[in-house]
């Protein structure tokens, strides 16, 4: 299924999920054929945003380097462990050390070189926080961490974001511009909050403390809480990641798409090159779903990643309508380069026309 803009729709799509209003009643059903008039309906009841059936699913093969029901589960254990947690009172904390554990075998029995697909972020904060974890991840595999590193590594990832659960502001997609200074201040706060509530437990590596204080910290001193220039290499990787993440989930900003936040990392001023050059090439430049024209002038869908982040395995929208697919691996030689993506069903849909 894909997330879309009901603005953005053309009518005859097919829901995949339910559409409720805000009190949980349903209005449309799953299998719903959307008319016109139901999408003018939808836009009139401020409804903006929907799942769809995606005609291309069953020959997708997205890659996350967990399978997908060990990442929900991840964020369900995560959800458990912080939703009950109270200020100081660290005791249940200490059950992120065994889930860091886990997170970091699971990562070790991993052998993908596939590029990794970012694709429906939204703006949770567990997930958000999972996500972070598996691109530090990445990093530190390249950085050639032992285990122990690793791991305490993603301890820090895990916790980064606790101070969220201390104070009350909105931070999904939330725009500097529209907030107020306290309300801004109250969004900052939430590195110091974290760090404090937790600078005297012993079972936190001090590493990972860091991380926790330091996560929006920039290279050239203009991040925050304190401006500070940080060189520990684990907090340089949680920055860079973070500010990755929230680009793409809308996590204490506007959500962007994936061209715009890798336009934000290439800031070498602000985040490690290096780290971000690694980015580049583990991450794919494409995702599974995105619709795009070749530089033949075809129209394709990518269904999955290779180990160039630049060139997927793609399968051209004509071949659907036939009894055999026509797809082809664009990390080879002679294959076409991908000229355009499209964001929109609107635009791909005009551009097919």
């Amino acid at each position: 299924m894909r997330e879309y803009q009901v603005s953005k729709l053309i009518g005859n799509e097919i829901l995949a999920k339910p559409v409720c209003l805000e009190n949980g009643n349903i209005i449309l059903e799953i299998g719903t054929i959307l008319k016109p008039d139901y999408i003018e309906a939808l836009i009139s009841l401020n409804i903006h945003k929907i799942f769809i059936e995606d005609p291309f699913e069953k020959y997708e093969k997205e890659n996350m380097y967990f399978d997908k029901k060990v990442v929900w589960k991840f964020e369900d254990d995560l959800r458990n462990i912080l939703s009950q947690h109270i200020y100081k009172n660290n005791q249940g904390l200490k059950r992120l050390l065994e889930l860091a554990e886990r997170i970091v075998t699971v990562f070790e029995e991993t052998k993908e070189k596939r590029a990794l697909d970012v694709i429906n972020r939204t703006a949770d904060l567990y997930e958000h926080t999972i996500y972070t974890t598996i691109l530090v991840m990445i990093l530190g595999r390249e950085y050639g961490f032992p285990r122990k590193r690793m791991v305490d590594a993603v301890l820090g990832c895990l916790l980064h974001d606790l101070g969220y659960q201390y104070i009350n502001v909105i931070y999904k997609n939330c725009c500097y511009e529209k907030m107020t200074p306290i309300e801004i201040y109250e969004l900052k706060r939430h590195t110091i909050l974290g760090y404090s509530a937790l600078n005297k437990e012993s079972w936190i590596p001090e590493i990972s403390k860091l991380m926790i204080l330091l996560h929006h910290e920039k290279l050239d001193g203009s991040g925050y809480p304190l401006k500070r220039k940080t060189s520990q290499e684990e907090c340089r990787m949680i920055q860079i990641c973070d500010a990755f993440d929230c680009t793409i989930s809308g996590m204490e900003c506007m959500k962007k798409n994936l061209l715009q936040a890798f336009e934000i990392i290439s800031d070498y001023k602000a985040y490690d090159f290096h780290m971000r050059e690694i980015l580049v090439q583990k991450i794919g430049y494409y995702p599974v779903g995105t619709f795009v024209k070749t530089e033949n002038q075809k129209l394709a869908v990518v269904i999955s990643q290779t180990e160039n982040a630049k060139a997927p395995i793609i399968l051209y929208i004509n071949g659907i309508d036939h009894s055999h697919i026509v797809t082809e691996n664009l990390n080879k030689k002679e294959a076409p380069r991908i000229l355009s993506p499209y964001d929109s069903l609107e635009a791909f849909i005009s551009a097919k026309d």
